[in-house]
């Protein structure tokens, strides 16, 4: 899977940052990870980074909404993924 080199980057500061704010990461049956945070940072910023992190790494290759949520599953930031790979080869003309 490549790393994506177009648009926002996810850089080593915005990994490290996100790697050191999320506590646990769940994946459903249907493949959709959900993002638990440690409480009192900032749940849309974080979903901000989760959304970076996905595109960055290319791991899923399906749309969907996931969200983000502190420890004490109080709050939640909800952010939708779109995985751009069918447009990518599109671009290249490998239709």
């Amino acid at each position: 899977m490549g790393i994506d080199t177009n648009g926002p980057q996810f850089g080593e500061v915005e990994r490290k940052k996100f790697e050191d704010g999320v506590l646990e990461i769940i994946w459903t049956d249907s493949g959709i990870p959900y993002f638990i945070i440690k409480s009192g940072l900032d749940l849309s910023e974080y979903a901000h980074l989760a959304k970076l992190s996905l595109e960055h790494y290319r791991q899923i290759a399906h749309d969907f909404t996931s969200k983000v949520t502190d420890e004490s599953g109080e709050q939640e930031v909800e952010f939708t993924y779109c995985s751009k790979w069918f447009l990518e080869g599109l671009s290249n003309e490998d239709v």
